[in-house]
């Protein structure tokens, strides 16, 4: 078997199975661990397994009871953080949750996976920032994940399932209650002159935004004297990273795959920014067309942010409905949307940039290496993928595929490209092609290996009507083929 850059595995069944059976195979593998077998059919168990073969992992023992794929990059006592993408407990589409985050019955693969190539001994984190309104343990509860992780623990598995953020909060009224959990601190790492944002002018840096956050939080980490990310420790403090993205397309910054998914290894939202305040024509990407009515709106959803973080509620609940009102005005009149959910969004493809960086090269304390200090494996669940208004308004987009790829930057491209968008419209792809310390990869051909004799080979001889079409958010028709 050729060593391909990406391994996708297609079956014809693209649906989950049932949660009650904690997600465990159908049948007894000669490498399976345990004695645990689903009477019902559990195709996504091994279509994750098939992945992992057409991958080429210990290709020599695969079908033997010696398989151990995971192998080469784990070992006993290795520290792994499995990163699934836990975006939302519920899709605001009103679609169903299995295009919105990855699904625990392709964790739980995985999961044996690691605990077979770690001999039972080492340490295994399941963790995510999702966004800072998610019920967390509704989501655990309803999807089986929880459950899952209590098969592990209670075979005596040193296993963990974390909610990385430190802050969330409940909407109420419109007004976002926020609440400080201080254990699931993470640590500052300061980019400084290597981050993506360092060349940018003062008043630009000025104007960075994320939606529903204070901007005077946002300003005091990233401003002319320093960039810096606060940054999970169990992500600092693990060898091996599995990251499990769930691809869709993406409203601010198009697709998200396994680069994106990266913006959950941070704590706190407010170290993230997301987009720049204004028109195109004077240095903002929010936008395109000059508007008074966004202008408006944006100031006031600068006081409604700043007065809830003071817990100023009587003041914040008024401002966020006359903002929200200008707003939806505003996407009327000019037929756009705002927020920086467009292709013109050149912010958070930084962000994204420098977590991957973080992602790679810091160590165990925080400092910057010269040289990778964990190994990453991507496994990506597009059972059921989510086109349209992602990334928390997804539709279903069913593929029945498992993805799986060892470089971040080789793996979005191809996957992105397969999606239909056009790579060189991407700006996260673009901007990680451009860098040069802390690089991710030099992309050159990439090569794939498929049990779909139409996705074998080489990336750009794949024939176009074979690519899986996605339809992209509003913004970014431009920018999908």
């Amino acid at each position: 078997m050729v060593k391909a850059d990406i391994a996708i595995y297609k079956s014809d069944k693209a649906e989950y199975p049932s949660k009650i059976g904690l997600f465990r195979p159908s049948e007894k593998y000669p490498e399976y661990l345990w004695g645990d077998i689903s009477d019902k059919e559990n195709n996504v168990y091994y279509s994750v397994r098939e992945a992992l073969h057409l991958y080429g992992l210990d290709e020599e023992n695969y079908g033997k009871h010696s398989w151990n794929p995971l192998a080469g990059l784990i070992s006993e006592n290795t520290s792994v953080l499995i990163k699934p993408n836990l975006v939302m407990d519920h899709n605001r589409s009103g679609d169903t949750t299995d295009c919105l985050f990855t699904n625990p019955s392709v964790i739980a693969p995985i999961i044996d996976y690691v605990i077979k190539a770690q001999n039972g001994n080492g340490k295994i984190v399941i963790g995510d920032a999702p966004m800072q309104e998610c019920k967390f343990d509704k989501l655990i509860k309803e999807s089986g994940l929880k459950d899952l992780v209590q098969y592990y623990k209670d075979k005596g598995i040193d296993i963990t399932l974390v909610d990385f953020r430190e802050l969330k909060s409940e909407i109420s009224f419109g007004s976002h209650k926020q609440e400080i959990n201080e254990r699931n601190s993470g640590m500052i790492i300061e980019l400084g002159e290597d981050s993506e944002f360092y060349k940018e002018d003062k008043k630009n840096l000025q104007r960075l935004r994320i939606t529903n956050y204070d901007p005077r939080r946002l300003a005091a980490h990233h401003n002319s004297e320093k960039h810096e990310y606060y940054v999970s420790k169990y992500l600092l403090n693990a060898d091996v990273v599995i990251n499990m993205p769930k691809p869709k397309t993406h409203r601010k910054a198009g697709v998200t795959i396994a680069m994106k998914n990266m913006v959950g290894i941070n704590t706190r939202k407010e170290f993230l920014p997301h987009h720049t305040l204004g028109d195109t024509a004077s240095g903002g990407d929010e936008y395109k067309h000059k508007s008074i009515l966004r202008v408006l709106s944006d100031k006031l959803y600068d006081f409604k942010n700043m007065k809830e973080a003071e817990e100023n509620f009587l003041l914040a609940r008024p401002a966020f409905f006359l903002a929200y009102g200008f707003k939806i005005l505003a996407n009327v009149i000019h037929n756009e949307p705002g927020e920086g959910s467009w292709s013109g969004n050149h912010t958070i493809s930084r962000t994204i940039c420098d977590l991957n960086k973080i992602l790679i090269y810091a160590n165990k304390d925080g400092k910057m290496c010269d040289k990778p200090q964990r190994k990453i494996l991507n496994v990506a669940d597009m059972i059921v993928s989510g086109e349209k208004e992602g990334p928390v308004m997804p539709s279903a987009k069913k593929l029945g595929v498992i993805a799986i790829g060892e470089n971040s930057l080789v793996f979005d491209t191809a996957i992105a490209t397969l999606m239909g968008a056009n790579i060189k419209k991407i700006p996260t792809i673009q901007n990680a092609l451009q860098i040069e310390k802390y690089a991710m990869a030099k992309v050159k051909s990439i090569h794939i290996n498929s049990n779909c004799k139409e996705l074998c080979g080489e990336l750009e001889k794949i024939d176009k009507k074979n690519y899986w079409n996605f339809i992209p958010t509003s913004g970014w028709k431009d920018a999908f083929n």
